[in-house]
């Protein structure tokens, strides 16, 4: 008798922790206004380059030269809700002109705040401007 319910708990258990392990989780969008900050400093390793008040136009992407072998291009989209989704694409050249690194970044943020974001080993700070087409 006891193998019995020992034969049943199994069987209940390997149908129902399927069920457990797969839960999809929900996506979180990040925005630049909610980024929690450490009340301690941190030193840290990344280049910071402030590029000031930065003009964009909605849906056009504008590249803007980091260093001779560095470039990030920066996609606007003025969404619904009158934030701003950027998408940054940071490439890495070696010394042939070929893209030895890439990454990408998406922030949403709002226009004329300012903000900055970690992409590679750069922290960008910058405040968006769209122009009014």
């Amino acid at each position: 008798m006891r193998l019995d319910n020992f034969v049943g708990t199994m069987l209940v258990i390997s149908m129902v922790s399927p069920l457990t392990a797969c839960q999809k989780k929900p996506s979180a969008t990040l925005h630049a206004a909610e980024m929690s900050h450490s009340q301690t400093p941190v030193k840290s390793v990344l280049n910071t380059k402030d590029l000031g008040l930065l003009p964009l136009s909605d849906h056009v992407s504008t590249t803007v030269t980091l260093d001779k072998n560095k470039q990030c291009t920066i996609t606007p989209t003025v969404l619904k809700t009158g934030d701003l989704q950027l998408i940054l694409t940071m490439e890495t050249t070696g010394t042939d002109g070929k893209t030895i690194g890439m990454n990408v970044a998406r922030v949403v943020t709002k226009p004329g705040e300012p903000f900055d974001v970690a992409i590679g080993d750069i922290n960008l700070a910058f405040t968006p401007h769209i122009s009014i087409q």
